[in-house]
């Protein structure tokens, strides 16, 4: 029996993104008025924004407003023997169970608070672990009930994760790892749920393939004294992946990822780790097809003028106009524009007399529109490399939402012919400057949240990266 368990990411929900599906459509301009009314006004109800005619300006920070995920796309391409039953010659048998995204709910509110800012509680990274047996358990009884007599001799997992997702699949790795095979010890009993009398979880146990896009733990835990998500404590959950713990083991790695609370957790040397173009959804998934990004790119200072002078004879505007002109340079803005923004800082309290100075914050500020489909080049990797690793994933041509953009097509051939000689993705310029002007996101930047800033770049714009290290204790 294969079985196949897919953790999706912080703020991924399959079941969520499936309602609000109709508000990511590209082709919203071909329905009729009334059609439009009723999709604008339940996108609303989920927190999308004003509706164009052909796009909504803006979507929720939440589960309903993410596309699906990679995982989730995976998911629904392996094979499933819960609704197909086991060919007459077949000596295996496959099932599969989507386990939902860090922080999220299926139909109902995320987890902000614990869940997708901690990655704990009961929607957290372990709990997720936690839940895969019962998960397991229904589609073992499906399956038994469409192959009828069939006698299971041995157990296989294929097991992938996104984000903290991600850590969530290394966490469950290790659980199978375990000498007693840790949280699924009662359900790997010979005799249970289609197994032979005869099963023995020591020796009958393994693990094909770990596939993981962009693992990123990012654990904190107040109680203990740890407030950064971006160490490498990561107290509770298990990362670490032996050379010998699984048949195969995939790392699809962000190049283009450096936030600081987005620390890149690796995995062994001996693992297949391959790097590609984009922030971290742009390999795990996610975003949405068209979305305009409105992003402060630099930490924004403070500027003192006398009053009555033009803020822009202040040399913190000079510096934030050659910040400006390097990211034009970039080419990040070639649909959008880049300008300098500044804004007063402070106003004078009632009856206060008024200052001989002025006071104004100044930041440089990027405008654009972003496409969503870098990710599904990395999903056609993952998707390649486990069918050469005795995954046999369902083919792309009947899903035309996984269909590649035209201009796409040639990097994508590119990057799946390199990945398959040398693992080492080598782009065009013309092609680099393709992506970044149009696919990549800005992942990284100073625009808060409220009053955090989640997503600030890490020092020197480089992304830290925690190797593989045992936990204390491995395997418990």
């Amino acid at each position: 029996m294969r079985i196949g368990l897919f953790f999706d990411g912080t703020g991924n929900n399959q079941s969520n993104a499936a309602v609000t599906a109709q508000c990511r459509q590209s082709d919203l301009n071909s329905f009729s008025r009334e059609e439009l009314e009723s999709i604008a006004a339940t996108c609303k109800q989920y927190g999308f924004g004003e509706f164009d005619g052909s796009a909504f300006n803006s979507a929720p920070n939440n589960s309903y407003g993410n596309a699906p995920s990679n995982v989730a796309y995976l998911y629904d391409l392996y094979p499933d023997n819960t609704a197909t039953p086991v060919g007459k010659d077949s000596e295996i048998g496959y099932i599969r169970a989507y386990i939902e995204g860090i922080g999220t709910r299926s139909g109902g509110e995320d987890d902000v608070l614990i869940g997708q800012a901690l990655g704990q509680g009961e929607t957290g990274v372990v709990a997720r672990v936690k839940e895969a047996p019962t998960l397991i358990e229904r589609q073992l009884e499906q399956f038994l009930q469409i192959n009828p007599g069939t006698a299971i001799r041995t157990v296989e997992f294929d097991v992938f994760g996104f984000s903290r997702g991600a850590a969530a699949a290394r966490h469950c790795a290790n659980e199978v790892l375990k000498p007693h095979r840790g949280v699924f010890s009662e359900l790997l009993v010979g005799g249970r749920a289609g197994l032979l009398r005869s099963f023995d979880s020591a020796a009958d146990v393994c693990i094909n393939l770990v596939g993981l896009f962009d693992s990123v733990a990012a654990i904190s835990d107040p109680l203990h004294g740890d407030f950064s998500p971006g160490n490498d404590i990561n107290r509770g959950v298990n990362l670490y992946l032996p050379p010998d713990c699984a048949r195969q083991v995939i790392h699809l790695q962000a190049l283009d990822e450096y936030r600081a609370d987005f620390s890149l957790n690796n995995v062994h040397h001996t693992h297949l780790q391959i790097g590609l173009p984009g922030a971290h959804s742009d390999v795990g998934g996610g975003y949405l097809p068209r979305a305009r990004e409105k992003l402060w790119m630099t930490q924004p200072c403070k500027a003192s003028v006398p009053t009555g002078q033009k803020v822009e004879f202040h040399a913190a505007w000079t510096r934030a106009e050659a910040d400006a002109n390097v990211l034009r340079e970039s080419g990040v803005a070639r649909d959008g524009y880049v300008a300098v923004k500044a804004w007063p800082a402070a106003t004078n309290p009632r009856g206060k007399a008024a200052s001989a100075m002025e006071h104004y914050w100044i930041t440089v500020l990027l405008e654009r529109p972003v496409h969503g489909e870098l990710s599904l080049i990395a999903l056609r990797v993952m998707r390649e490399l486990g069918i050469r690793h005795g995954v046999p994933f369902k083919g792309l041509e009947e899903r035309p939402e996984l269909a590649m953009p035209d201009e796409l097509m040639p990097i994508a051939n590119r990057i799946l012919q390199q990945i398959m000689t040398d693992r080492l993705v080598r782009l065009e310029p013309a092609q680099e400057a393709l992506l970044r002007a149009r696919y990549i996101h800005m992942s990284a930047h100073w625009t808060p949240r409220g009053p955090f800033l989640l997503s600030k770049p890490a020092p020197l714009n480089r992304r830290n990266v925690h190797l593989n290290r045992p936990q204390k204790g491995y395997p418990e």
